[in-house]
């Protein structure tokens, strides 16, 4: 697994952008990896607060949110939920000995229509930092988390997921980690980073 490359991997890297960017409701998420995506590198996720009427409650997920017309592009969307989200600014990484950057940027992915009714595009940005900085859960998270992606990259770690949709059961690949289950949209992020990394990671759809 070239981990230690991914910075090198990302210049070169040409994600897909959807054309319904252009249309749909946008948001963005940050993907943070500690060590500069070394060999022990670990990547931070959340536990989403429970809260009624969100699709999303209790998932687990990265720090992340919709675009608001003040944000000057998706990155500065990315950065500006991880510091509402989980209490870390990127931008000020230096001044805590942290060495954060921005390595790029994953494809873009769509929420499935048995979230959302309208499609929303989210896309995901990567950032590595020298070391876990301190975090500060706000109201929408429950819990934060750094797992290791030699966890993800071992694919004897995969495991499968149960949802019921239109009266029919399908079954999904998750991981599942101290009792948290990572699957959906999330997981199709992680798979990038995999195959990126020179992951062969099993094919799926998501719905």
């Amino acid at each position: 697994m070239r981990l230690h490359q991914l910075p090198e991997l990302f210049i070169r890297y040409k994600a897909k952008k959807k054309i319904s960017r252009y249309w749909s409701k946008r948001s963005a998420v940050a993907i943070v990896l500690d060590q500069h995506a070394s060999g022990d590198a670990s990547i931070l996720m959340i536990k989403r607060a429970e809260h009624k009427g969100d699709p999303w409650s209790g998932h687990m997920a990265f720090p992340g949110g919709r675009c608001e017309t003040f944000d000057k592009n998706g990155l500065a969307t990315a950065k500006r939920e991880m510091h509402e989200e989980v209490g870390f600014d990127i931008d000020d990484a230096e001044h805590q000995h942290l060495k954060g950057e921005w390595l790029g940027r994953l494809s873009d992915v769509s929420t499935s229509r048995r979230v959302t009714p309208k499609a929303m595009v989210v896309t995901p940005y990567v950032f590595s930092v020298a070391d876990k900085p301190l975090l500060e859960e706000n109201y929408e998270v429950a819990e934060t988390v750094w797992i290791p992606l030699s966890y993800f990259s071992d694919i004897n770690n995969r495991s499968v997921y149960s949802i019921e949709y239109e009266q029919r059961t399908i079954h999904m690949p998750c991981y599942r980690y101290d009792g948290k289950v990572i699957w959906g949209m999330s997981l199709s992020m992680i798979d990038e980073i995999l195959c990126l990394a020179g992951v062969n990671v099993p094919k799926w759809k998501r719905l």
